[in-house]
């Protein structure tokens, strides 16, 4: 079967396996399963957003992290032997380091862009990151590394508060803290060394970082796709409008934008190390030095990578073509100005703001108009966004807010009259 895009027209036969359902899941079936590309996904739990999406049959399978064989043993089982290799996408840091480490066991039935093994480790370990950021010429925020509460002590002066505690491995750090927590901002050395006892009760190692304060809209992403032969084939730069939790927490709105020095630095970055497949970068703007600092690398798609996609630039697809030898075109072009909205997310970061002051309602909805992308939310298949959001009863949460909010404004809460005196 032959299916077209654009001017392109490329073979859809051989199928492919993505690793991971969550919302990055649900984003690389579409982009495939709109193309006519057979795809099987996969998760360790059956609620995941992707189950619901037409464009792909989903299965629960052993868990990467503590099924690792059992998983292997699982991904094998579903290739019929004699078959065309399958190509396998991972969606989650859980399911790309299982691919890397297990590639061995894995190379003869499926087709996998991956970069070094020891790049692989590199990348998703904080510490190793910004160590391979020092050496290539990329900056970050400035950084240290204790290891026990002596190593804390001695470098809390040294800090420029506030500061941001964050894990080494953030997949193993979400599954203890829970989903939303990305690290502990600290004002203080004395919050720090309280948080720092914390982090290492919980074995999770952690380093800690100058927190950057320019305004949250100075956050960058940068999505790429580089070739197994090393050549970057597809750019795509966005604004992160808002992020939940605010300041230290995950994207909820983000923007297409033209910048062509952000894009320059994260090629670069990927070229120095070796690094191959998709990618998404982070970044914050700092204004003291006007320099992008590298925060996070996430070696597969990132949350707001549907934007990517209806902007004109699909990933999975590219990496299909690239392993099946159908030689991808560089993606060069892109809409600009489009926005990807997560709406109750972002509305949760909205109330936070709403309550300092600093977001008035109207000026909310009005920063959401051109949204055109959104996390759960597609045209040509609903299903998963209405299980996901209860049919819409979960939106009567925003209505109560704003009802209650109107009333608190209208009728503000009089102060207790001071109680009268009696004269003796």
């Amino acid at each position: 079967m032959h299916t077209r895009t654009g001017r392109e027209a490329f073979d859809t036969q051989i199928g492919a396996f993505v690793l991971g359902m969550n919302e990055t899941g649900l984003t690389a079936a579409r982009c495939l399963g709109r193309q006519g590309i057979s795809v099987k996904g996969f998760d360790i739990g059956a609620k995941r957003a992707g189950f619901r999406s037409r464009y792909c049959r989903a299965e629960v399978c052993p868990d990467p992290l503590h099924q690792p064989d059992d998983l292997v043993r699982f991904l094998r089982h579903q290739v019929r032997d004699g078959s065309q290799k399958v190509v396998l996408l991972p969606t989650s840091d859980l399911f790309f380091l299982f691919l890397s480490r297990r590639r061995a066991q894995l190379a003869d039935k499926f087709l996998m862009n991956l970069p070094s093994e020891e790049v692989a480790e590199s990348v998703v370990n904080k510490r190793r990151l910004y160590e391979l950021a020092a050496a290539n010429d990329t900056a970050f925020p400035e950084s240290y590394f204790p290891g026990t509460y002596d190593e804390a002590l001695a470098v809390k002066d040294s800090l420029r508060y506030p500061a941001f505690i964050k894990p080494y491995w953030g997949h193993q750090w979400r599954r203890h803290f829970g989903g939303i927590h990305k690290g502990f901002k600290v004002q203080s050395s004395d919050e720090f060394m309280a948080r720092f006892r914390e982090v290492l009760d919980s074995g999770h190692p952690a380093l800690v970082q100058s927190y950057i304060t320019s305004p949250d809209d100075n956050l960058f992403s940068l999505s790429l796709y580089v070739s197994q032969t090393g050549e970057v084939l597809a750019a795509f730069p966005r604004k992160q409008v808002r992020q939940y939790p605010p300041n230290s927490g995950t994207v909820t709105l983000a923007i297409s934008e033209c910048n062509p020095e952000l894009v320059a630095n994260g090629a670069h970055f990927c070229r120095s190390i070796g690094y191959r497949g998709i990618v998404g970068l982070e970044y914050k703007l700092d204004r003291e030095d006007n320099r992008y600092k590298l925060l996070d690398f996430n070696p597969r798609l990132m949350l707001s990578d549907s934007l990517t996609a209806y902007c004109g630039i699909n990933l999975p697809l590219m990496q299909y073509l690239d392993l099946t030898c159908q030689r991808p075109a560089a993606r060069g072009e892109y809409t600009e100005g489009v926005k990807w909205l997560e709406f109750m997310a972002d509305f949760d970061a909205f109330k936070q703001y709403h309550e300092r002051g600093e977001l008035g309602f109207k000026d909310w909805l009005h920063s959401l108009k051109r949204a055109r992308a959104f996390a759960l939310f597609a045209w040509d298949d609903p299903l998963p966004f209405l299980v996901d959001r209860k049919f819409g009863w979960s939106y009567g949460r925003i209505l109560k807010y704003v009802i209650k909010d109107f009333l608190h404004r209208k009728f503000p809460a009089r102060r207790p009259s001071s109680p009268m005196t009696r004269t003796v």
